[in-house]
């Protein structure tokens, strides 16, 4: 099963993480393009490198990277773990998002999850009023909405600095869905309009 998904690697995919795990940069977006490993954010390219798939192993450079398990032809693990440590981290791949709104009519809609009491609004102060100003704009809690080479991104930004970046799959006057966020299940949600 994953020799066949290996040979789909390809594209640009984002990396998620858990709660506990620290990056830097923040965002993280990696591009498997013949036979090259291309990092990035969204500002710059970190590097490029080589890549080989050999027997569930990754190699870049041909020095041993992790191992990788795909979970779907659009999502894998890479776990580079030992006795010393290291880390275990997702990777999604990114999708064209499904939209026929304009950006700006995007902008004007607000949409909730009610289960996880996960709300998405552009371009607003989502944080009580009386927090914000209480901790002199740290507890802050603003989204933006981007389009970067046909997907759209939910931009988080808590207390002015850029926190996280969600890829959206689809958006409709109705709904939002977005994936890619998260370790842990689930790996995608619906957001119904407020």
């Amino acid at each position: 099963m994953n020799l066949s998904f290996s040979q789909n690697i390809d594209g640009k995919w984002i990396l998620t993480k858990s709660a506990d795990t620290y990056l830097v940069p923040k965002i993280n977006l990696f591009e498997f393009k013949d036979g090259k490993l291309i990092s990035y954010d969204f500002e710059k390219i970190h590097f490029t490198r080589s890549y080989k798939i050999l027997d569930h192993k990754v190699f870049v450079d041909d020095k041993f990277f992790g191992n990788i398990e795909f979970i779907n032809e659009k999502r894998f693990t890479l776990s580079n773990r030992n006795e010393k440590g290291g880390a275990l981290v997702d990777f999604v791949k990114l999708e064209v998002t499904k939209t026929k709104l304009s950006i700006s009519e995007i902008e004007r809609l607000s949409f909730i999850n009610s289960e996880y009491k996960f709300k998405v609004a552009f371009n607003v102060e989502l944080e009580h009023p009386f927090f914000v100003e209480a901790t002199n704009g740290k507890s802050s809690h603003k989204m933006q909405l981007h389009e970067i080479q046909q997907t759209y991104f939910i931009f988080d930004y808590q207390g002015g600095h850029l926190d996280t970046v969600i890829p959206i799959r689809e958006i409709t006057d109705e709904y939002i869905e977005i994936y890619g966020f998260s370790r842990e299940e689930p790996y995608e949600m619906k957001l119904l309009r407020i």
